[in-house]
């Protein structure tokens, strides 16, 4: 894939040094979506390991992990606000019941939503 810098470089050849590349507003959106799943995905993962630890040896690696949640806590509140930052962490942790079922989260207008993927969550945070 071409880097913003090579595509300049091309331009530049031929119509001279006053091009400036802007990324388009649809891919930085992509990219941004794209951003948010990974790191969901990570925190879903790196929660589900710890927790794992936790019950199948006994290892608590919670003195350890504490100051990295609630670090990557403060960013999602200054990225999504306090009340998408309930629902992300809501959704990495508490979204499955004791028997595993998918809990749903119920919005204002009655209507519940179950939220199965990263993908899914982010489309339901940009829709709030």
């Amino acid at each position: 894939m071409m880097e913003n810098q090579d595509i300049l470089k091309h331009l530049q050849k031929f119509v001279g040094d006053n091009v400036t590349v802007k990324e388009s507003p649809k891919s930085e959106e992509e990219r941004a979506e794209a951003l948010f799943i990974d790191t969901i995905s990570t925190l879903e993962h790196t929660y589900i390991a710890d927790n794992k630890l936790h019950e199948d040896y006994g290892v608590d690696l919670m003195g350890f992990t504490q100051g990295y949640y609630h670090s990557v806590e403060n960013l999602i509140i200054m990225l999504f606000g306090y009340d998408k930052a309930d629902i992300i962490w809501w959704w990495v942790i508490e979204r499955f019941d004791a028997d595993g079922s998918l809990l749903g989260i119920e919005t204002e207008d009655g209507k519940i939503h179950q939220l199965k993927t990263p993908k899914q969550l982010y489309k339901f945070l940009k829709s709030r």
